[in-house]
């Protein structure tokens, strides 16, 4: 498209819904993350903003339908650093790159994962727990989380690696069954969101050890980030908007500057803090680009230290 088209596009636009790809379930924390975000947004842009969930292939599905759509500022994707650069990262031959085939748009939240264990585990820092693994790896043999090349999985590779840690990783195909699987003490060590297991937090089947990331949890105020107990580690989980490649930068000017409107109105912080999700910073097009880049060399670099494979 060439500039005076874009910014004619740019004037006009937008003249009906836009819809947004939600690589989640319906129900989720990143759908419910979105519905709220992109109500709001409507408001402000004068249209609808409509959620499709495309789930599967964790996110290629979703990507992959809005690298083929037509870059004019009507099919947006809001995903997470899993689907962008953590899947990037552990596979460099998928179909979709984040910043080959998209444009980033906005970050619009920051936040990690949760390292929990079963309360029989005696350890209740991360610095406890890998003398623990050192001292009793028998007794210890394995660690769960929601897949290979998962947020949890990668973290805890790259605590294995720094520690110089031998424990086994199981991938579970949900967070629900490795939560079931926690709690009956049939894997006491695993990684899991920060929302699901907030209850079962309250009521002692489980205890957090550590967030990845560099935010405290808003509901987990007492769990420790990983930096903060002496394994300080750049990357972290976020969710992010994107449009396809070539999308006028006019477009991509004028949502990236109302999704950061609505990111510090308190109403929607207030929101996030529902979701135990920290609010996230505005930054500029530029420093989420920079971001992923940043990210997807961090994460590359455990994947090939650790000799990780895709399933």
């Amino acid at each position: 498209m060439s500039n005076l088209a874009g910014a004619q596009a740019g004037k006009s636009w937008p003249s009906r819904p836009i819809k947004v790809i939600v690589p989640g379930g319906a129900g989720g924390v990143l759908d419910a993350m979105a519905r709220k975000l992109y109500t709001n947004l409507g408001k402000t842009l004068g249209q609808a903003l409509v959620i499709e969930n495309r789930t599967g292939a964790n996110g290629l599905i979703g990507s992959l339908a809005v690298k083929t759509a037509a870059p004019d500022g009507y099919t947006l994707l809001h995903s997470t650093a899993s689907s962008m650069v953590m899947a990037e990262a552990l596979n460099p031959d998928l179909s979709v790159k984040t910043l080959r085939d998209l444009e980033p748009v906005a970050l619009t939240a920051v936040g990690g994962v949760l390292l929990a264990v079963h309360p029989s585990v005696p350890a209740k820092t991360l610095p406890e727990l890998v003398a623990l693994l050192r001292s009793d790896p028998k007794k210890y043999q394995s660690y769960g989380s929601w897949g290979v090349g998962s947020n949890g999985h990668l973290t805890m590779e790259w605590i294995k690696q720094r520690a110089d840690l031998t424990i086994n990783h199981v991938p579970y195909k949900t967070t629900p069954a490795l939560l079931t699987d926690i709690i009956a003490g049939v894997i006491p060590i695993g990684w899991v969101d920060v929302v699901s297991p907030l209850g079962f937090i309250t009521q002692g089947k489980l205890r957090g050890i550590a967030l990845s990331g560099t935010v405290r949890s808003p509901k987990l105020p007492e769990v420790k980030t990983l930096s903060e107990q002496g394994y300080p580690f750049a990357a972290t989980g976020w969710q992010g908007v994107f449009a396809p490649k070539k999308t006028p930068s006019e477009l991509l000017d004028r949502l990236h500057a109302a999704i950061n409107h609505e990111l510090v109105q308190p109403e929607f912080a207030e929101s996030l803090r529902q979701l135990n999700i920290p609010p996230a910073t505005p930054v500029s097009r530029q420093e989420f680009t920079k971001m992923i880049t940043d990210d997807l060399a961090a994460w590359r670099k455990v994947v090939v230290d650790g000799n990780i494979k895709p399933e």
